[in-house]
């Protein structure tokens, strides 16, 4: 795993920042580019995010959601 995505994901503790899901739950994470790349986004830490399969599907590259805002507690 590149250093940048193990970054990422424990800066996100493992979980999706949307909708709280882990690994332990059965959810394929990702990192997510909150300003897409086809949209100008930077290849930098804070413009990634942790995004179970599910919510990063739903968001697609059309918007630059940071979704880390919404963090479940």
């Amino acid at each position: 795993m590149p250093a940048i995505r193990w970054q990422v994901f424990q800066r996100d503790s493992w979980k999706c920042v949307a909708c709280g899901r882990t690994s332990h739950d059965d959810a394929i994470l990702h990192v997510d580019h909150i300003v897409p790349q086809s949209l100008g986004g930077a290849n930098s830490l804070d413009n990634y995010q942790t995004l179970c399969d599910t919510c990063n599907i739903g968001k697609s590259n059309r918007d630059a959601t940071d979704l880390r805002s919404t963090k479940p507690t």
